[in-house]
């Protein structure tokens, strides 16, 4: 009985040994930089970033000088913004001469999407808000937006060509 039991337990201990060393670590040589982790082999980037090992700021992709065409319910106009980083955030950046009123705003970037929350502007000594959504595909981004201005509001979407 005894020698039955120790067998099985040889059997028990090999089959063990054998299991774990046949597991490979999928992550052993995936290489994430400072900005994502590997898990099950692929890189999981931080917000902010993307890429196959998290190098790139997601935020890149949106940094230029564009000219616009806008069609509001207010009429038609071309003029020319600027989009830049934002000092205080990975995943946002500042676009100067938004609406062409001379003000910035700031968008969160999430992938290709650029995301303007309601926020305060002045213009022309008057307090006004504006929010809204944009998509970028290739060297096109296109944004539709709201401003709204005591009781005036007008919406607008904005045709940018990277320039």
């Amino acid at each position: 009985m005894k020698t039955k039991f120790f067998q099985i337990l040889g059997v028990v201990a090999v089959s063990v040994i054998s299991f774990n060393s046949c597991t490979t670590d999928a992550c052993k040589d995936v290489d994430c930089g400072l900005n994502g982790e590997c898990v099950d082999g692929d890189c999981v980037c931080d917000a902010g970033y993307e890429g196959v090992n998290c190098e790139t700021e997601e935020r890149t992709k949106f940094i230029a000088a564009y000219s616009v065409s806008e069609s509001c319910t207010s009429g038609n106009y071309t003029y020319n913004i600027t989009a830049a980083t934002s000092a205080t955030n990975i995943s946002s950046i500042v676009v100067s001469n938004f609406g062409d009123y001379g003000v910035s705003v700031t968008g969160t970037v999430d992938g290709s999407t650029l995301t303007f929350a309601s926020q305060s502007v002045t213009i022309s000594g008057s307090a006004a808000s504006i929010s809204g959504s944009g998509q970028l595909s290739g060297s096109i981004l296109t944004i539709t937006y709201t401003i709204v201005a005591g009781t005036e509001s007008d919406t607008c979407t904005m045709t940018c060509t990277k320039q």
